[in-house]
C-alpha cells in the first residue's frame, strides 16, 4: 500500500468527518494529539530535575486537579461499580500508567525521545495483538502481515542498530495492556473519572516521595533551579489533563477510522523533534525500522475483506 493511498484515505475520512460531525470534535482530538506530540519539549525543560521527581510531581499535581475537576462537576460513578473486580481494574490500570510515565520521562531525559516515539508508532500494533489474545479477536491477513512486519522492525533495530529497543516495547505494552484494562472499567467511569481514581492510588505514594527528597541532601528542585523549573513543576499536572480532556471530547464525536489517523500525529511530531532539534542519531538501522513500522500501520488500519 503506497503513501499516496494512505493520505488520499485520510483525505476522504477527513472530509466525511466534517460533513457529518461537528467540527469542534476535530479540533479537540487533534489538539490533543498535537500537544502530546509537542509535550517532549516541556518535559525537557526540566533536565535538571531528577525523572523520578518530575514523575512525582506529575501525579501529585494530577492527583490534585482531576479530583477538583471530578467534585466540582457534582458526578461520581456510583457506589455500586466499586466492586472487587473494579478496584483490582483501577489498580492495575495504576501499576501501567505509572510505568508507562516514568519511562516516557527518562526516555526524554537521557535523549532517547526517537526510540520513544517508535513505542507510540508501534501501540496500535500491540492493541491489534492483546485483542486477539485476550478478546478472542480474529486477525486479517493484512494484519497479519503487519504484525510481522513490526516484529521484523524490532529485529532490525536489535541487530543491525545494535540497541534492543526496550524502551519503544516498555511504552507501548503498558499502554496497550493499559488501555486494555481500562476497558473493563464500568461505563459509568470517564476518562477524568478514571484518571482521578488512578492519582488516588498514586498521589500519596507522591506525595511520601517528596517529602522524602525535600528531607534529603539533595533536596526539592521546586526553588532554587530558576523561576521557569519551578513553574513547569507546578504545572505538569495541568499539561497532562488537558490533552486528555481533548482527547475525550474528540473521542465522542469523530469515527474511530479517523481517530485512528490522528494518534500517528504524536508520535511524528515526536520524531521530527528527536531528529531535528535534539540531533538524536538516526541512522540506516532506525530508518529501516521505522518504514516497516509505518508500512505494517498502513497495512493494519486499512480495512480489508480478508478474514
Amino acid at each position: 500500500m503506497s503513501p499516496a493511498f494512505i493520505l488520499i484515505k485520510f483525505k476522504r475520512n477527513m472530509t466525511q468527518m466534517i460533513e457529518k460531525r461537528p467540527q469542534r470534535g476535530f479540533a479537540a482530538g487533534l489538539g490533543a494529539y498535537l500537544l502530546w506530540g509537542i509535550l517532549p519539549i516541556y518535559w525537557k525543560q526540566l533536565g535538571a530535575v531528577p525523572p523520578m521527581e518530575q514523575l512525582a510531581w506529575r501525579v501529585l499535581g494530577c492527583a490534585i486537579i482531576s479530583w477538583v475537576w471530578v467534585l466540582s462537576r457534582g458526578k461520581r460513578a456510583p457506589k455500586h461499580v466499586f466492586t472487587k473486580k473494579t478496584l483490582g481494574a483501577l489498580l492495575a490500570a495504576t501499576i501501567l500508567i505509572a510505568a508507562n510515565w516514568g519511562t516516557y520521562i527518562w526516555a526524554l531525559s537521557v535523549n532517547r525521545m526517537v526510540e520513544a516515539s517508535l513505542g507510540y508508532y508501534i501501540n496500535p500494533l500491540v492493541n491489534v495483538v492483546l485483542g486477539v489474545v485476550f478478546l478472542s479477536e480474529k486477525l486479517a491477513k493484512r494484519q497479519r502481515i503487519a504484525v510481522a512486519l513490526a516484529s521484523l522492525g524490532v529485529l532490525v533495530m536489535t541487530l543491525f542498530a545494535g540497541v534492543f529497543p526496550w524502551v519503544s516495547l516498555i511504552l507501548a505494552l503498558c499502554f496497550g495492556f493499559y488501555g486494555l484494562v481500562v476497558k473493563t472499567l464500568p461505563s459509568e467511569f470517564d476518562s477524568i473519572e478514571t484518571l482521578a481514581w488512578l492519582m488516588a492510588f498514586l498521589g500519596p505514594l507522591a506525595a511520601g516521595y517528596l517529602l522524602w527528597c525535600g528531607n534529603s541532601e539533595a533536596g526539592l528542585h521546586l526553588v532554587g533551579y530558576g523561576s521557569l523549573v519551578t513553574t513547569l513543576l507546578l504545572l505538569s499536572g495541568f499539561v497532562t489533563l488537558i490533552p486528555l480532556w481533548l482527547f475525550g471530547i474528540g473521542a465522542r464525536s469523530l469515527p474511530l477510522s479517523v481517530l485512528g489517523f490522528l494518534q500517528y500525529v504524536a508520535p511524528s511530531i515526536m520524531l521530527l523533534l528527536g531528529v531535528l532539534v535534539y540531533k538524536e542519531p538516526f541512522g540506516l538501522a532506525q530508518a529501516l525500522t521505522f518504514v516497516l513500522i509505518l508500512s505494517a500501520l498502513g497495512l493494519s488500519t486499512t480495512p480489508s475483506r480478508d478474514s
